[in-house]
């Protein structure tokens, strides 16, 4: 979703007469961090989906860890209102994260709305090690990935609100970036 909401924002910021050049003149402190925290997100679920145990053993430390990094380069940036937006999304994602022993809980209905079928079983066989399907005993489900985007294309997924303010946040931050004169 955050690619998306990229996307979006640098199609709104141009639109209203922003400039692409402004967004690379302004330094994000700590942006290494940030990166970092996807690198080993993504990366994690890369190699634990070769078979490698130590990931899979290790999924919660390592996905609070990322999210650690994540924080520290946001807190960094914290004076910018749009940085201030990502960190609550970011707390929010972390807190039904951690809630649920590292994994991000996922609706079953919302996967079935947005014609998302085969990561029902994906997910329920433990292939995705950063998601689980909800259950009863859930912990904070209404924070987890419960609202469906599209139906059966290519940008169909499940999201959280904690998704949705972070790319509220990402959006706020271009659109300031791009309109900006003195940047």
């Amino acid at each position: 979703m955050l690619v998306e909401s990229l996307a979006v924002s640098l199609i709104i910021g141009k639109i209203r007469g922003g400039k692409f050049t402004n967004i690379g003149k302004e330094e994000i402190k700590g942006w290494y961090l940030i990166v970092s925290s996807f690198v080993l997100e993504y990366g994690s679920v890369f190699y634990a989906s070769g078979g490698n145990n130590f990931v899979k053993n290790y999924i919660f430390y390592i996905h609070s860890f990322s999210y650690l990094l994540l924080l520290i380069g946001i807190a960094m940036n914290i004076k910018k209102l749009s940085f201030q937006i990502m960190a609550v999304g970011v707390l929010l994602n972390l807190m039904v994260i951690l809630a649920n022993g590292g994994q991000m809980p996922v609706s079953i209905w919302a996967l079935e709305k947005a014609g998302l079928i085969r990561n029902i079983a994906t997910i329920a066989e433990k292939s995705d090690i950063i998601h689980s399907l909800m259950e009863p005993s859930t912990k904070l489900w209404f924070l987890g990935d419960v609202f469906p985007i599209g139906r059966n294309g290519f940008f169909s997924y499940v999201v959280s609100i904690g998704d949705i303010v972070m790319s509220l946040g990402v959006f706020v931050y271009i659109q300031r970036l791009m309109a900006d004169k003195s940047v």
